[in-house]
């Protein structure tokens, strides 16, 4: 553990001075409780949020020759319940390099959530996310205590790095096995982030952009180990610059497994039109018997917005699932474009290298139909 803790000391020296936070709180240097309920973004959004959003994006409005100028909504009925949507689709094509044969060609549904909030005043907020054929995050939370102070009981994703839209980054779930529809197994991420777990998790604002958070959940299903995974995260969010530190260890008591994760964060609005985002990270599982993997993890993206409507990205994605062991890494390298033709709907076109030392190469475009309230 201490080596551990000396190596992610270490990655935070050598770590480029233009790392990682989400895009948006990024551009516009901001906390992610500005936009979301959730202090730890993502999810369900304020009425701040959903401007941001009506504004394609943007905290200044449409310009008035827009056709979009005028477009009054809210999404909130009456004094207390909010509501919102997340739709995504996906078409994915994938291409072993130097088959000639295409590995999969499918069309999935990737989300389907319905958001319903209850703020009846302002030190309590109850949400709730049903996403397809289940209930993900359901919470009730009291915040905005002495010091931003805030406590959270419910099922929620574990509060761990950096909450990025693709949930195959490196740092994530990982990016292999897409032929079969499969993630969460060959990233940094010991759990799918896409998960929710039962927990609890308090939190508190110290200093002005600073937001210090810690939390308890079963580290997997209710009922089959002890409540002992434990996440830690601080953050800080400035105009410029946004970064963060945190960790994550839990010990499965029914099989003695253990996994302890860290990682450095950090992003800069280099310019209004430029973002630079990473996050480096180690880790190590041991299975129970004395076998150990010691992970590392990288992920690196560079957001440029053309117009309102347009933004291009190339990111770069690496993991090396035990760092003792040869033929372990994979790499990552893509191409996207987010496009905005209206407000509330985004499409993103990806082109996808994937690297993997122990496999053949692997090409991938997709197409992401996103739609959003």
């Amino acid at each position: 553990m201490l080596r551990l803790l000396a190596l992610l000391f270490a990655l935070g020296l050598i770590a480029p001075a233009a790392n990682a936070l989400p895009l948006y709180a990024t551009r516009q240097g901001l906390a992610c409780s500005t936009c979301h309920f959730d202090p730890q973004g993502g999810g369900p959004r304020n009425d701040f949020g959903f401007q941001y959003e009506k504004n394609r994006h943007s905290l200044t409005p449409e310009d008035s020759t827009s056709k979009w100028a005028d477009l009054i909504l809210a999404n909130k009925l009456g004094d207390a319940l909010y509501f919102g949507t997340n739709m995504r689709q996906q078409y994915t094509y994938v291409t072993e390099v130097g088959s000639g044969e295409t590995a999969v060609s499918t069309l999935f549904p990737m989300q389907g959530a319905l958001y319903v909030t209850f703020a009846p005043h302002p030190n309590l907020t109850i949400t709730m996310n049903h996403d397809l054929h289940q209930v993900r995050d359901a919470w009730g939370m009291i915040h905005d205590l002495p010091m931003g102070l805030y406590f959270k009981a419910g099922q929620f994703r574990v509060p761990f790095g950096l909450r990025i839209d693709d949930h195959t980054g490196a740092m994530r779930a990982g990016f292999r096995d897409a032929s079969v529809g499969s993630f969460g197994t060959s990233g940094f991420l010991p759990y799918d982030p896409r998960d929710v777990e039962g927990g609890l998790e308090v939190g508190f604002t110290p200093a002005i952009g600073f937001l210090a958070s810690a939390a308890i959940t079963n580290g997997g299903p209710a009922f089959a180990n002890d409540a002992q995974a434990l996440t830690g995260k601080v953050s800080y969010f400035g105009s410029r610059f946004i970064a963060g530190l945190s960790g994550y260890h839990n010990y499965v008591s029914s099989t003695k497994r253990t996994a302890t994760r860290g990682s450095l964060y950090a992003g800069l609005n280099v310019l209004p039109q430029l973002q630079l985002l990473a996050e480096t990270g180690v880790g190590q599982d041991d299975d129970g018997a004395g076998t150990t993997a010691d992970l590392r993890g990288l992920y690196a993206e560079a957001d440029y917005r053309v117009a309102r409507e347009w933004n291009v990205r190339a990111k770069y994605d690496f993991i090396d699932l035990d760092h003792d062991v040869a033929g372990r890494a994979q790499e990552r390298y893509t191409l996207e474009t987010d496009f905005t033709p209206v407000p509330f709907a985004d499409i993103k076109l990806s082109l996808r290298r994937v690297v993997p030392e122990d496999a053949p190469d692997e090409n991938q475009l997709l197409l992401q139909w996103h739609f959003y309230y």
